[in-house]
């Protein structure tokens, strides 16, 4: 895992210092070695001749090949790569000869990403199993050619004007480098405060103006000479599904080799041991594969759920060790949390969820262990939220009046009759209340202290829309919904530690079990129970049949309370806030009282001041 930086200028030459105070802003996301390369090219073009100057940085995370044969950036005469991921079948491809080429100097998955690149198979990249974001630097060609994996695990942010194409890992490095004074975009700021949300999305704006990003699963290609970028996407979920059939047989094979091959690495590895479904089951891939001693199992304590316990059960059972982290939210927790906004650089909700972790990779980081597995994806892929996918289920089985269905979900013991239609008629009642002069209403501190704008803002959770199937429900919690929250969370809590994250689960051989229906995957009292039922009669572990996990269990009221001087102070301090939200008012009635600094607006208040304060963003 990396941290990449890649600038192409026109007009005047790379600044070498700024650049390497940019690129300095990402050693966390690699301490081991840090590499540079610039190349001046003349290019012909319409007007003429024009020289180009190019600069290629990479901070490196080595955990393939540790020789400095294998550092970055990759070179090959003017050609040269930077990336960031890993392509856990990069042996299996060598010796299938995906490239012309045959011909390794190294034993790192970099090197074949590099020769597929340079010897025109990029059209192969469907075959890549892992994570990446790279760039490759093609001086004869006078062409870039940048991508990112099908679920935009490893991030890939760009600007580009005139004069100036610059691309990075993290969009820190790229306002530092630009001496660029950035804002939130209105339309995404608004939603957040309304929401609590802001989901990265799946195309080329971020929440940020100026700065774009690579979507996922897309291959964009920059023309020097005509100084423009094109994309195009190589990889659709729907159309895998369609394409893919599914037996029901083969699930825990892929489980347990998707599993299998994210322990390749030449450090240790590690497995975060949760407690619940999806990373049990992940652990129990390792066991059918007779792997398991090859990963340590960390398991975090909070003394607030039962998690850590059933987590403890599964290594007790099959005789394992495992490494308990006690986890403590004290005075550090606003200066974590400070820390946090710099890595995050987007609005994130204050969950335990993402709050707990930054503290459990840091523990992590102190044993040594910088590869860890987890359980990201069960949920989205195989039906794990009651609250979020089960209503489209019921809508459906309605819909199709399939009156067998309904009494099986009824059954499900699930509140699904208030999920499917009374929350929404409970909502619009109270809508409807609000204009009825003289009643009081209960104290809502987001419509007493926001505009009007932010209560008419737009939610951009693609579930929003009820009117959608359940199979589309999925679907656009994968493209551009939840899912991506938990990866961006998953990626900035690790690399804050210098660790990477790996998620056997987001395999793309398991892609094509987002469409296998409701019907399997919510049956009773039981959410996923096609991806729990492949295991049954294999490795049987206390968790595979649990009803609920958990999570950790993040004490915010807490929080809030323990660090509301802290907190007012950062929250009133803000330029960006002032024009959507009642600062002074708020931060008035909240230090009058001890209920309103608990309410839901103050975790939005205080990321959208801690991420201005991080990242000196602009009032304008």
């Amino acid at each position: 895992m990396c941290g990449l930086f890649f600038v192409l200028q026109r007009r005047e030459p790379i600044d070498r210092s700024r650049f390497s105070r940019a690129l300095n802003t990402m050693h966390h996301r690699g301490p081991d070695h840090v590499g540079t390369e610039f190349h001046t090219r003349t290019f012909q073009t319409d007007s003429g001749p024009c020289e180009i100057h190019a600069g290629l940085g990479l901070h490196r995370l080595a955990i393939l090949d540790l020789d400095p044969r294998a550092h970055q950036p990759f070179s090959e005469g003017n050609r040269s790569l930077v990336y960031n991921g890993e392509i856990y079948n990069y042996r299996d491809l060598k010796r299938e000869q995906l490239v012309p080429d045959q011909t390794f100097r190294t034993t790192s998955d970099t090197e074949l990403l590099f020769k597929l690149v340079d010897g025109g198979c990029i059209n192969h990249i469907g075959r890549l199993n892992g994570m990446w974001a790279f760039c490759f630097f093609d001086g004869d060609s006078g062409q870039l050619t940048l991508s990112r994996d099908r679920y935009g695990k490893k991030p890939l942010f760009y600007f580009l004007n005139q004069d100036v194409f610059c691309v990075s890992s993290t969009i820190q490095a790229i306002l530092q480098y630009l001496s660029l004074r950035t804002s939130f975009d209105t339309a995404a700021l608004l939603s957040y405060l309304n929401t609590g949300v802001m989901y990265p999305g799946d195309g080329h704006p971020t929440h940020f103006r100026d700065i774009n990003q690579i979507p996922p699963a897309t291959i964009a290609r920059f023309d020097i000479r005509n100084w423009s970028l094109r994309s195009e996407t190589y990889f659709s979920f729907r159309q895998e599904a369609l394409d893919a059939g599914t037996s029901e047989g083969d699930l825990a094979d892929i489980v347990a080799d998707a599993a299998r091959i994210r322990l390749t690495s030449d450090r240790p590895v590690g497995l975060l041991l949760s407690g619940g479904v999806d990373s049990s089951i992940v652990l129990a891939g390792l066991v059918k594969k007779g792997v398991q001693d090859q990963v340590r199992c960390f398991i975090g304590e909070t003394g607030r759920s039962e998690d850590a316990l059933y987590a403890k059960k599964c290594v007790e059972q099959l005789g394992l060790e495992a490494t308990v982290i006690n986890m403590v939210y004290n005075e550090r927790a606003f200066d974590r949390f400070l820390k946090m906004c710099g890595h995050y650089e987007k609005p994130f909700p204050m969950l335990g969820n993402s709050m707990a972790m930054s503290e459990m990779y840091e523990a992590i980081h102190a044993f040594n262990v910088p590869v860890v597995l987890d359980g990201t994806g069960g949920d989205e892929i195989f039906g794990g939220y009651w609250d979020r996918q089960f209503p489209f289920a019921v809508q459906d089985a309605i819909r199709h009046r399939d009156w067998q269905s309904v009494a099986r979900m009824r059954r499900s013991g699930k509140a699904f009759w208030y999920e499917l239609g009374w929350r929404r008629a409970k909502l619009a009642s109270a809508q409807l209340l609000l204009a009825i002069p003289g009643i009081k209403h209960k104290s809502n501190a987001v419509r007493d202290f926001c505009s009007r704008d932010v209560l008419k803002a737009t939610s951009r959770d693609p579930l929003d829309d009820r009117s959608i199937s359940f199979q589309e429900a999925l679907y656009r919690d994968v493209e551009r919904g939840r899912l991506g929250e938990w990866i961006w969370h998953n990626d900035r809590n690790a690399m804050m530690s210098s660790i990477e994250n790996r998620s056997p689960l987001l395999d793309y051989r398991l892609t094509r079990f987002i469409g296998t229906g409701a019907a399997k995957k919510f049956v009773g009292q039981w959410n996923k129970h096609e991806l729990r039922s492949a295991f049954d009669g294999l490795v049987n572990l206390p968790t595979q049949w649990r009803v609920q996990k958990q999570g950790f269990r993040w004490a915010a009221r807490r929080f809030f309370r323990d660090n509301k001087i802290r907190i007012l102070d950062l929250v009133s301090s803000s330029k960006l806030l002032k024009p959507h939200v009642q600062v002074n008012a708020f931060c008035d009635a909240a230090r009058a009282g001890e209920q309103l600094i608990a309410s839901r607006l103050t975790p939005r208040l205080l990321c959208v001041a801690g991420i201005e304060q991080a990242l000196d963003l602009t009032g304008c």
